[in-house]
């Protein structure tokens, strides 16, 4: 038997040993390809490109009655910040915590790096005072500082309905009476007031109606009210003190 391959075994070994090397070449490339994309991407990530350097950078939209400053404010972002650090849940509850804001949405834009904020406003249903300030009033009874409505003067017609002596108290009932005021504006009601002792006067075409602290019956109150409307015609507007509609069922005119 002879000491040396036959030719064609030396080929095939030969072909062999190619295809190792080429294999080898192949896996060194690779591992430098892949190499170079880590070093490219960690280079690319810890760019100052792709941070959030000012406020140019956060967009605000839906903003009418509140200012940007006080959604800024509100933010306290720290910059810089890099676009992927930056905590979405976070800035979106620091928003939230804005009284005149009712919901915030945030996105983030890779290219150019921007913060994409869109707001939903509450908005003010009525003029109101409350512990001696003066402010606003949504549609859930939620008093709300003047101070967070910032463009009201400019973009939006003030309230016509004002609430006097608004305390946190009566939120409970405010739902129910504005649903009330909205569903009869025959009634032209104009202003509510609560005294000290927690009893509601509401100031409509009829004149002053006297409600009371106990707030259950209210929509036999309004009822009561509109069946009044014709009162004037029989009695001057000038010689009635105020209706007592506290016990719906017995309504009394108070004279002067």
């Amino acid at each position: 038997m002879s000491a040396f391959p036959p030719p064609k075994l030396k080929y095939k070994l030969a072909l062999v040993n190619i295809q190792e090397q080429r294999l080898l070449r192949i896996a060194f490339w690779r591992s430098c390809l892949v190499m170079l994309c880590a070093v490219s991407l960690c280079l690319m990530t810890t760019s100052s490109y792709w941070q959030i350097k000012d406020r140019s950078q956060i967009q605000i939209s839906g903003e009418k009655l509140a200012s940007k400053n006080t959604v800024y404010t509100a933010l306290n972002f720290a910059y810089p910040q890099f676009i992927w650090t930056v905590n979405g849940l976070d800035l979106t509850q620091k928003i939230e915590s804005i009284p005149s804001i009712a919901t915030a949405k945030l996105n983030k834009q890779l290219i150019p790096p921007a913060l994409i904020i869109s707001l939903q406003e509450k908005v003010p249903v009525a003029l109101a005072s409350s512990q001696g300030k003066v402010g606003f009033l949504d549609s859930e009874g939620e008093w709300i500082a003047q101070e967070f409505y910032a463009n009201i003067d400019v973009d939006f017609s003030l309230p016509k309905l004002k609430v006097i002596n608004y305390q946190p108290q009566y939120q409970q009932f405010w739902n129910s009476i504005y649903q009330l005021i909205s569903l009869y504006p025959e009634l032209q009601i104009n202003q509510l007031q609560w005294n000290q002792a927690g009893n509601l006067f509401l100031y409509t075409k009829l004149g002053k109606v006297f409600l009371g602290s106990d707030l259950s019956r209210l929509k036999e109150q309004f009822k009561i009210m509109l069946k009044l409307q014709n009162l004037p015609n029989y009695l001057e507007r000038s010689q009635v003190a105020y209706i007592d509609l506290s016990n719906p069922d017995l309504n009394l005119i108070q004279k002067y």
